[in-house]
This record gives C-alpha cells, structure tokens and sequence, in this order.
C-alpha cells in the first residue's frame, strides 16, 4: 500500500504540473513530459494495487482519484477548444436556433458572435455533428449559467464522477476487485480529457459502465436503453449491442431504438439535418488517422473495416468472456476510427477497469503522443510519434501470435 500511496502522490502532483501550465499546445513538450510522469505513476499504482484487496485499497484509489480530478478542474481547456463549441452550440439553441441549421461562420448567427467564445472555435465553417442529448445536455447547463465554459466543464465532471460510482457496480456485480477501479479512475488520460479539457466523452461513462453492468445482471432491456441514451450522445455506443446475448438482442435492440428514436423525433418532425457536419467529419477531418486510413483513405473501407471487427466480436468470438470482448470492441473501433482523437479512449479506460489488458492499458497512455501534433511547424504528428503510440498493440499482437503458436492445440487445428 506506501508504494501505491507514493504513486498517488506523484499523480496529482503531475496534475497539478500540468494545470499550470497556462497553454498546453503552446507548452506542448512539458505537457507530455509531465503527463508521462503521471502515467508512470498510474502504472507503478496499478500495478501494486492489482492484487490489493479490502477497504482500504480502495479508499486510496478513490481518495487520491479525486484529488487528482480537483487539480484540473479548474484549467483552461486549451489542447481542445470543443467545450467552447458545447457553449455555442447551447447559446444558438438558447436563441431559438437549431444548431444543425447553420454553421458559426453563416451570416445568420453574425449576432450571437462574441470575443471570448467564437474565437476559440474549430471548424467555424462546419454545422454541430453532436447528437440530440449531447445538444440538450449543454442547453441544460447553458440555462443555469450562460456562456460559462467552466460550467460546461463541472457539468460534464459531476456526472463523470456518476460514472466512478457506476464502475465500481460493475466491478462488483462482475465479481471482480474493487481495487481494479483504479485502472480507470486514476487513468491519467480520463483525468486530463474529462477534467482538464472537459470532453463530453465523460459524460458516457455511466452509461456504458450501467449498460454493462445490467447486461452481467441479465437485465438486457436496460442495457439496450441505456446503449441507446449513450447513441444520443456519441453514436458508436449502438455498436455494444453486439456483445450481448443473441437471446437478449430482440429486447435490447427495441429499447434502444425506442430511446435513439425519442431522441431523434423532434428533428425528423421539422425536417432538420441532425447530423450536421457529420458527414464532413467522416470525409475531410485527418488527425492521428486510424489504421485502416492510414493506408487506404477511402470512408467506405474504413467502416467495412469496423463493421467486420463488429462483426467478428458479436459473432464469431462469442465464447470469449463479455469484459474481454468488451474491450477488444471498443478498442477495436477505436484504432479503426477515422480519427484517434486521444479522447475517444476514455471509454476504452471505462472497460479496462473490468477486464484489464496491459497492451490496450498502455495504448491510453501512448496514445496521447497525438499530442506531438503540436511540437511541428506546420502542425503534424511525427513518425517517430505514431510509432510510439501503437507500439503497445503491436507488442500486445504479437504476443497473442507466439503463445497461440507454441500452443499445440492452435497448431494441429490449424493444420
């Protein structure tokens, strides 16, 4: 336990190194610096942690998790201006606009322009691409305190931390240690990209998290609902249908298209364009691309691509325990995605807690040298960079490749 304690400390004091750092994209360097010092630390506290068992354990994880937290709450969200996009997207909405209707830019919303958001917009040219709860969730926030991105940021925190709580009933209902909680809630990357930068992404903790834990409780209506509140915040929670029971898939599938379909309604009653700048993102947005992409960047082939990982998981690796196809979907679209935004991994954080992978578990620390975008003039991730970022999976790979190899088993099936 002093060793994990001592790595505690040595987490939020990286927090609290990198919260004062006034601008991570022009700090860049010392950002990645001090965010390898945190993962360091996270790793060092899994590690002792892992087998940790009672009360104890587990206040340290929670107690040292919410400092850390704290730290960054606070911080200016500069490595990604989207919380300023949130704020926007709730002011043309508090002014009766639809914000799929016009893009910042559009003459018509010339009036809601001011010094402090619109500036920090990115893509001003592009219509919102965020689902209908996501667009309503920051009205909501909007309403109590306008034109605050600190609000915006709390707001998203609070229900995060729902979404420690809802980790820790998966882990339990899963018979699994509550100390693994630890994996998710001290993840540097979690800490940095929900409570520094305050990417909504947090907000779908809970909802995965709860839409796993009632599918390991049998309560597959549940988990379809709550998979289909989690699609009208970000759309690729639909894709965990896929991990349930096939017996179960009649009613999680109705109670997700129920929710997604509520969701929906009022756009598709007017006739608005719901999806915005969606397609624009899947075409002309290139940052850290997918693997897929990275070769052949054609949209229709990077989706072929994800349908088939979807398709291999829900079908085809069935006998596989839940957590660990669980992570292996998640993580899968996530490095076959468009783009790796470093964010996107919060829920693969999420599903780790549950069924630990040191390969994927390294990748949400590698993965944030996406970051190196910013040492370069112009702005570009460097080789060495993207090497870096992938060389746990591909380690992880290919350990997989040699133990099933040297199993005599795989070998005489194979022949």
């Amino acid at each position: 336990m002093t060793g994990a304690a001592v790595a505690g400390l040595g987490l939020i004091a990286a927090c609290a190194a990198i919260a004062r750092l006034s601008n991570l994209v022009e700090s860049a360097a010392a950002f990645l610096v001090w965010f390898s010092v945190a993962f360091l630390c996270y790793a060092l506290a899994s590690w002792r942690l892992a087998a940790a068992r009672g009360p104890r354990a587990l206040a340290l994880v929670i107690v040292v998790g919410v400092i850390a937290r704290l730290t960054l709450v606070l911080a200016a969200p500069t490595l990604s201006t989207d919380a300023y996009r949130y704020v926007w997207d709730a002011r043309v909405a508090q002014a009766g606009i639809s914000p799929y209707a016009f893009a910042p830019a559009d003459r018509e919303l010339e009036r809601l322009r001011d010094a402090e958001i619109f500036p920090r917009l990115n893509h001003p040219t592009w219509r919102t691409l965020y689902p209908p709860a996501t667009q309503a969730f920051f009205h909501t926030v909007y309403r109590l305190m306008p034109d605050s991105v600190l609000a915006m940021k709390l707001a998203v925190a609070l229900l995060e931390l729902v979404g420690v709580a809802t980790v820790l009933g998966l882990l339990r209902a899963a018979g699994r240690p509550l100390s693994h909680a630890v994996i998710y809630v001290w993840n540097p990357l979690v800490l940095v990209e929900v409570w520094g930068t305050g990417h909504v992404d947090g907000v779908l903790v809970p909802l995965v998290a709860g839409a796993m834990w009632a599918s390991v409780r049998s309560r597959y209506a549940a988990a379809g609902a709550l998979l289909g509140v989690g699609t009208l915040f970000k759309l690729y929670p639909a894709a965990l249908l896929g991990l349930l029971p096939v017996a179960a898939w009649p009613a999680a599938t109705a109670s997700l298209a129920g929710v997604v379909l509520l969701g929906y309604a009022p756009g598709l009653v007017t006739g608005t364009a719901v999806l915005g700048s969606l397609p624009r993102y899947l075409t002309e947005e290139y940052f850290n691309p997918g693997l897929v992409r990275s070769v052949v960047d054609v949209p229709i082939v990077t989706a072929a691509a994800a349908a088939a990982w979807l398709t291999a998981l829900a079908v085809v690796r069935r006998p596989t325990p839940l957590g660990e196809r669980a992570v292996l979907l998640v993580g899968g679209l996530l490095v076959l995605a468009p783009n790796i935004f470093p964010w996107y991994a919060v829920s693969l954080a999420t599903v780790l807690a549950w069924a630990p992978s040191l390969p994927w578990i390294a990748f949400t620390g590698t993965v944030m040298f996406a970051y190196t975008f910013f040492l370069q003039d112009p702005w570009n991730i460097p080789g060495w960079a993207r090497t870096v970022e992938f060389t746990p999976l591909a380690l992880g790979g290919g350990w997989w490749l040699l133990t099933r190899l040297s199993t005599p088993g795989w070998r005489e099936r194979a022949t």
